[in-house]
């Protein structure tokens, strides 16, 4: 029985079976841990650090119970968002360990700017620590891979002085010129079009909230921007056929994660107009790019909930801005089951806000109630746990 998911805090049983085959040992492999709604793979990933203690072939039964064989992988690069880089991340965590930030702003540029799942923002940090102390060797053999473990590579480089490109990937020509063609038609009043090329609807957003055009041409700027976004988020929607959600880690994860970052700064200068009705629209293209894209993230789903259910508040509809947390409380209140014993960790804590944040609003619209005053009660214990385990 060892540790594992998220800081070795989840119990599981690891078993290994080894037999004979043809004058080969093979080594039957099986993790089983407990499983929450959202998966940590904690199972899989205990058993896996069993393996590669081992040497030799491996054969691991999956969930079906049928064999299957594994190769087991020391890669640990990761798929960043659209122009940002290795050493762009490596400098940032460096910088902020130094500077003392704390560990949730920290996992908010991880997971927003670098648009990193929260499993791989917790091992960006372990890595680009570990390259620090590797450097502090001394010994040049620590060097870290620089394909496999970049992070570590690029820490361990900068840590010492040596010289460390710049990964960090442009738009193509081609990009380029299809975003400017979209600025241009919105500069002369011509009907939105939209791209489905993430990087280039990226571009057109950033050009069109930076804009200090005069307010009508940046007006049109604004739509277009939201239509590329758009038009881009259900590209990558369909990509996914009948998955429920991306993969986390996967490209149209990162891609969802930017998309709606940039749906969101769209979204803040139609507020400030002000305009309610397109403010609520953007609000509803984020949620649609989160719930599609990455909805198995409660952190990201309670945002966008939570943010659309303010803004019709703010626009003088109360009821149904408590129907909409009301929302939250039926999708998120079952995270409090899971963590009745073991105390909540990064996104989960952030989640759990977010359930409190819901409780706090139907409780402005509607008064308290025995039900909602229970539930903020148990909120605000497990919560309060969190701070002390």
């Amino acid at each position: 029985m060892i540790g594992s998911g998220v800081m070795a805090l989840n119990p599981a049983v690891v078993t290994v079976t080894l037999s004979e085959d043809g004058g080969r040992v093979i080594a039957t492999v099986r993790g089983v841990a407990k499983e929450g709604l959202i998966r940590q793979r904690a199972g899989e990933k205990a058993a896996r650090r069993v393996a590669e203690q081992l040497t030799g072939s491996f054969v691991v039964r999956g969930w079906d119970g049928h064999p299957r064989a594994m190769e087991w992988t020391d890669d640990l690069s990761l798929r960043l968002a659209h122009g940002t880089s290795v050493r762009a991340l490596v400098e940032y965590l460096r910088a902020a360990d130094e500077e003392g930030t704390r560990r949730r702003d920290v996992l908010a540029v991880l997971t927003e700017r670098f648009a990193l799942p929260f499993d791989d923002a917790r091992l960006a940090m372990d890595r680009v620590g570990g390259g620090i102390v590797r450097a502090a060797s001394g010994n040049p053999a620590n060097e870290p891979d620089a394909v496999k473990d970049p992070l570590a590579w690029t820490s361990y480089r900068l840590e010492l002085g040596l010289p460390v490109g710049d990964d960090a990937p442009g738009l193509l020509p081609e990009q380029q010129a299809s975003a400017q063609a979209l600025l241009e038609r919105a500069r002369r009043g011509q009907p939105t079009h939209g791209t489905e090329d993430v990087a280039v609807a990226l571009e057109v957003a950033r050009v069109a909230v930076a804009s200090q055009e005069p307010d009508r041409t940046r007006f049109h700027l604004l739509l277009e921007a939201a239509t590329s976004l758009s038009v881009a988020a259900e590209a990558c929607i369909a990509r996914l056929g009948q998955q429920p959600c991306a993969a986390e880690g996967s490209q149209e994860w990162v891609d969802g994660v930017a998309l709606a970052a940039a749906a969101r700064q769209v979204t803040a200068k139609f507020a400030v107009q002000p305009d309610p009705e397109l403010e609520e629209r953007g609000l509803a293209l984020v949620g649609r790019i989160v719930t599609r894209l990455l909805g198995q993230c409660h952190a990201f789903v309670g945002r966008a909930m939570i943010d659309s259910a303010r803004c019709v508040q703010r626009n003088g509809d109360p009821g149904r801005a408590a129907t909409r947390a009301e929302a939250v409380l039926a999708d998120f209140a079952v995270l409090l089951d899971r963590f009745e014993v073991d105390a909540p960790f990064d996104e989960h804590i952030i989640a759990l806000e977010y359930l409190l944040a819901a409780v706090e609003l139907i409780t402005e619209v509607r008064g308290n109630s025995t039900e909602l005053d229970a539930l903020r009660n148990r909120t605000k214990h497990v919560l309060d746990r969190s701070l002390t385990d």
